[in-house]
């Protein structure tokens, strides 16, 4: 009988043992989540964690939600997780939530106000494009996840899971990875 579904504690596992096309989504995550844009960091790792929740993926949201709060050295901020509009962030992250809720729950609800409320705190088009593609890379990942049935990390392992990934970066973790396993 297999163990296939038993055998993997971190999606950096399964992404390892796919190596050869996942080493691709790794690049494209460091790209994606740490480029300087008009998104800072912490927005876009609150996208992710807010989309992994949505998807019920505790493993993703979980380690997203602890980067974010990291980044924004307020480990007590949960809310945009948990209620938009009553969330302790700025006005103009607000509506950005928003689309990523409609990206990841009614992709067909968007309409051109969904992008005006964004557009109209600064932000140009192409941050849109930015939103969309995080909540893509969230429901790749949280489907990899939840389908390999893989765990949450425990609190400690979470914390610093998430402190490598802001020291490292996405491909400063796999390559860690790769050493750990390598031995």
């Amino acid at each position: 009988m297999s163990n296939f579904l038993n055998k993997y504690k971190s999606v950096y596992d399964v992404f390892l043992d796919n190596w050869s096309y996942q080493s691709h989504f790794v690049l494209y995550l460091e790209a994606l989540m740490r480029q300087q844009t008009l998104l800072p960091t912490y927005i876009k790792e609150m996208i992710f964690a807010y989309i992994s929740g949505l998807n019920g993926c505790q493993y993703c949201k979980n380690i997203h939600a602890e980067i974010s709060k990291k980044l924004l050295r307020d480990a007590n901020d949960e809310q945009p997780l948990l209620d938009i509009e009553n969330a302790g962030i700025e006005e103009k992250y607000k509506p950005i939530l928003k689309l990523a809720h409609k990206v990841n729950a009614d992709i067909k609800s968007i309409v051109d106000d969904d992008v005006d409320q964004i557009l109209q705190y600064g932000f140009d088009e192409q941050v849109i494009s930015e939103i969309i593609s995080i909540c893509g890379a969230a429901q790749f990942m949280n489907t990899v996840v939840v389908a390999h049935q893989i765990k949450p990390l425990d609190d400690v392992q979470n914390i610093g899971s998430a402190k490598m990934m802001i020291e490292k970066g996405y491909d400063g973790l796999a390559e860690y990875m790769i050493s750990k396993r390598n031995k």
